[in-house]
């Protein structure tokens, strides 16, 4: 049961990207460039994760970006190519589908 909790946080997250990158850029001004400068593809379990956040690759950075906010507030920049990441990520899409 915590799990599925887990996912359907996880999946909100997924479906508010673009109000929060919308929010970052209000508060930030525009950013043109990459937030993430390493990534770390070491695995962190998902009920460590307070937040997920996807920017998709565009004009101000050639990446995709995957930040995790962490539940201490610390935050990591996830290696969008790892397989523990992309089984997250399909997880929330797939548990999003389920809601909507």
């Amino acid at each position: 049961m915590n799990g599925k909790v887990t996912l359907i946080v996880l999946a909100l997250f997924v479906l508010s990207v673009s109000s929060t990158q919308a929010a970052s850029i209000g508060r930030t001004g525009i950013n043109l460039r990459c937030q993430c400068i390493e990534t770390s593809s070491k695995f962190i379990h998902p009920k460590l994760m307070a937040n997920i956040e996807i920017i998709s690759s565009g004009p101000h950075c050639g990446n995709v970006e995957i930040i995790a906010t962490l539940k201490n507030t610390n935050r990591v920049c996830l290696d969008p190519i790892a397989p523990w990441v992309k089984k997250i990520i399909d997880r929330v899409i797939k548990s999003s589908q389920k809601i909507g």
